[in-house]
């Protein structure tokens, strides 16, 4: 994708000019300053004209003094300004201001929005040359949402905290959101899955949705067509009755036969009607079985009731018995106690107390003999056995049963009797035949309503030709075998640019994990990750190799422009040659030694070797302490600005409003 950055620009909240960062297209162009100049913060400005969710723009002087920032860019459709608003005490804001067209006049400042960062997605999607297509859950490569340009600002950008970090290759895929969609569209990026790859997924996954559709409709024609079908015999059973067809007339099997079957009784009237002895007598026979079965299940019924009855009464009259028993027991339970009394010593007669002509032992003898007789009673009274219960639960259970079978018999008859006048012992009378006729008819066109359609078959057959011919070409095992080529593409690539670059083993063959997105470096027989591997020098080479390798794979098709915009920025690429500082001397320029500055060179010889080869396609940025005698006369390499008495934002931003 063409996307060259023209200008970078600031509007001050005080009023006063602008300012602006130009840049030169098709080059390496260094920034190159000291600390607190402002150079970290271009990556975030870029970002964030470029319709980023959030703004990383560093808090303090920048976003104080800042009320708007820009990005003019060239593109194939022409020039573009994208400017967005500082959000002040918000996370972010999605005022922006666009201008666009073959030139651009910077305007002085920008009053107010005349855009939002969904319509700059929207664009950016347009130039990139994503595919408009939406994606669901069911998608067979995976993609949960479409590919936006924002995603691919994971290949454009290597700030200061990721340039050279062993655990994290592209940027924002710290996170875990960005980095599982990362990994879903990773194909697509590749090239191993196409535009037209992801059209013939699309139609797969509808041509899919369509014979699923089909396939149930044929079922469900095949599973009424059983259910149509004794309909049928019944209506045909009816019109025999009535005398509307012959009695040794018989309903077709093959269904369309039988509906013109019933159709053509539709032609006649209640007038045509001969109904048949035979028929009539037919009739009257069924009923007359159906009698005797509904007199031998009520008789049944009875019987289960009348036994459910007794089982019923000998529970009752066991249950009764032994209440009485224990009612007994306990009112003569106080003769016990009343004897065990008399027995102790200097108690005070019974006799006494009660009544002076009774004689206590021999009263409460008489008691004490009942109570005993009463429990002995209680010991042998009779225990209603569980089988009594088990017979009741069978009894009852049979007598549902045949109360079922005495509903459905009940309600044969009268299905029988409603068309049999003989069987009531009246006439058939035309009325009856015509409503019958009439109901018929309503029957007969639903009938036809429901015939098998054979365009469903048709429709069907083509669907599976068409599902056949994309197969191929959204085939998983291919799509594998693709990505697995293009990755040992791109391994080929970076073995031409590691050897060039401050690599402990220059011949290590490194290749990419899409799976970890992550780095993997091949060396005396084992692969290994970056963070199992030491140095930051390493680190940085891998870095750098694998992002202008990527770059290159980007590039390769002149006729096709690839959705990733053509254009890298790099943060501090030398800060792994940097000595650990004390305290007291963090504000101090760093120089570097002279292997140092060798092994920085090389990143710059790097970066100007894939400009110079991209014929002007490719354009870098780099931010760097490292000044022009570490990259300096290298073809390529372009001094953008020097902020060491200068920094980004100017000084005129803070004075007072003009």
């Amino acid at each position: 994708m063409k996307l060259q950055i023209e200008k970078l620009i600031l509007w001050p909240k005080n009023g006063r000019h602008y300012r602006e960062v130009k840049f030169t297209p098709g080059a390496v162009n260094v920034i190159s300053g000291s600390s607190k100049a402002g150079k970290s913060a271009v990556i975030p400005i870029i970002d964030y004209c470029l319709a980023s969710e959030k703004c990383a723009i560093p808090v303090g002087t920048i976003r104080n003094t800042c009320a708007w920032f820009g990005l003019l860019v060239d593109t194939n459709e022409g020039m573009k300004l994208f400017a967005r608003s500082e959000p002040g005490r918000q996370r972010s804001t999605d005022d922006m201001f666009v201008l666009e067209g073959q030139s651009i006049s910077i305007p002085a400042r920008i009053e107010r929005k005349n855009s939002n960062r969904n319509i700059v997605k929207e664009i950016l999607n347009r130039l990139s040359g994503l595919p408009n297509i939406g994606f669901g859950e069911d998608v067979k490569f995976g993609f949960k949402n479409r590919p936006s340009f924002r995603d691919l600002m994971a290949f454009t950008f290597q700030p200061q905290n990721i340039v050279a970090n062993p655990d994290v290759l592209f940027y924002k895929a710290d996170t875990t959101g960005h980095r599982e969609k990362l990994k879903d569209i990773f194909p697509f990026i590749l090239g191993a899955v196409t535009p037209q790859t992801l059209l013939a997924s699309w139609e797969m996954k509808d041509l899919e949705r369509r014979q699923k559709q089909l396939r149930s409709e044929i079922k469900t024609l095949a599973d009424a067509s059983a259910r149509l079908r004794g309909e049928a015999n019944s209506w045909y059973f009816r019109a025999r009755e009535y005398g509307l067809v012959g009695i040794d007339s018989v309903l077709s099997e093959e269904w369309p036969v039988a509906v013109e079957q019933l159709a053509a009784i539709l032609m006649k009237t209640s007038r045509d009607a001969q109904p048949k002895l035979e028929t009539i007598q037919a009739s009257i026979t069924t009923i007359g079985e159906l009698k005797i079965r509904e007199e031998i299940i009520a008789a049944n019924l009875f019987a289960g009731r009348q036994k459910l009855n007794q089982l019923s009464g000998l529970q009752r009259d066991a249950d009764a018995y032994v209440s009485a028993l224990e009612t007994m027991k306990d009112r003569l339970s106080l003769s016990t106690w009343l004897k065990g009394l008399v027995k102790k010593e200097n108690v005070t007669p019974i006799g006494a107390l009660v009544s002076p002509t009774l004689s206590p032992s021999g009263e409460l003898d008489a008691l004490c003999e009942a109570l005993s007789s009463i429990e002995d009673s209680a010991r042998v009274a009779p225990i209603v056995p569980v089988s009594i219960e088990s017979e009741t639960l069978r009894l009852r259970n049979a007598m549902n049963e045949d109360s079922d079978e005495l509903d459905a018999i009940r309600k044969e008859i009268r299905a029988i009797e409603l068309v049999d006048a003989q069987a009531k012992g009246q006439a058939l009378r035309e009325a009856d035949i015509d409503r019958f006729l009439g109901r018929l008819e309503e029957a007969v066109k639903n009938y036809k309503e429901a015939q098998f359609d054979s365009t469903l078959a048709s429709e069907l057959e083509k669907v599976d030709k068409r599902m056949t011919e994309l197969a191929p070409l959204v085939s998983v095992d291919l799509i594998r075998a693709n990505t697995r080529k293009i990755l040992d593409s791109l391994s080929a690539h970076c073995a031409k640019i590691t050897p060039t670059l401050d690599a402990e083993w220059k011949d290590a063959r490194i290749g990419l994990s899409i799976t970890d997105l992550a780095i993997k470096v091949r060396h005396d027989g084992r692969d290994d990750f970056l963070w199992e591997i030491g140095s930051g020098a390493n680190w940085l080479a891998y870095h750098v190799a694998m992002l202008l390798a990527l770059q290159k794979l980007f590039m390769a098709k002149k006729a096709v422009e690839h959705p990733v915009p053509h254009f890298l920025v790099f943060d501090q690429p030398s800060q792994v040659y940097f000595p650990v500082k004390r305290a007291a001397q963090v504000e101090e320029e760093h120089e570097l030694n002279d292997e140092d500055r060798v092994a920085v060179r090389k990143v710059f010889k790097a970066f100007a070797d894939a400009v110079n080869s991209s014929e002007g396609r490719l354009q870098i940025i780099v931010l760097d302490h490292a000044d022009d005698g570490v990259w300096g006369k290298i073809p390529g390499v372009v001094l953008t600005e020097e902020w060491r008495d200068t920094k980004l934002v100017p000084d005129w931003f803070s004075l007072p409003p003009e």
